[in-house]
């Protein structure tokens, strides 16, 4: 499978894993609540790549994972340190940007999958942005660290960073569950943190 970008076209390849995590979604929940979950993510990752385009960073292959998309750039291009974080907070941006719209939207003209994609998108932008290192919050904290000490130091740092955040989301599930019920976004966050740090 290929995407078009522009004049060229960009393979996309697809795991059995991303297949597997996808129907594990489907199962849990209406099957158009996966889709609007894909939109959204497809969404969020056309925000990097459009950054990309700006600093002519080209995307060499797209990998659906059961982790989440990985843009795999094409090599000899060095960017620097505030155009890397500028790429990394561009998918988060568009999440956002589309809570918002979804939002105002919704307050104008009330439909229900209309709130729910402005919590969808909200969520996803969030959690997107926490300092963990496989995230886009992990890429640009990176970045930004090793603008100023070691990158073995940065890379300590967000390995920190990511084992806090791991911790606090873990403390607030158990609560949650305890407290309220078994909520199974919350649990797929935190296996999904467990597996990024």
């Amino acid at each position: 499978m290929t995407l078009a970008l522009g004049r060229r076209s960009v393979p996309v390849t697809v795991s059995a894993w991303f297949v597997g995590m996808a129907a594990l979604c489907a199962a849990a929940g209406p099957l158009w609540m996966l889709g609007l979950g894909l939109l959204s993510a497809a969404l969020h990752e056309l925000g990097h790549l459009a950054a990309m385009r700006v600093y002519d960073a080209r995307a060499l292959k797209i990998c659906l994972t059961a982790a989440g998309v990985r843009i795999e750039r094409a090599p000899g291009l060095s960017l620097n340190f505030t155009q890397e974080i500028a790429i990394a907070f561009a998918g988060p941006a568009v999440s956002l940007l589309l809570a918002c719209l979804c939002f105002i939207v919704n307050r104008i003209a009330p439909l229900p999958p209309l709130s729910d994609c402005a919590a969808l998108n909200l969520g996803f932008g969030l959690f997107n942005l926490l300092p963990v290192r496989q995230l886009d919050g992990g890429r640009a904290l990176y970045f930004f660290l090793c603008g100023r000490v070691s990158e073995h130091s940065a890379r300590r740092i967000c390995l920190a960073a990511s084992l806090l955040c791991l911790f606090a989301l873990t403390m607030c599930a158990a609560y949650v569950c305890l407290n309220v019920g078994l909520n199974f976004s919350l649990i797929v966050a935190v296996v999904y943190l467990a597996a990024c740090c």
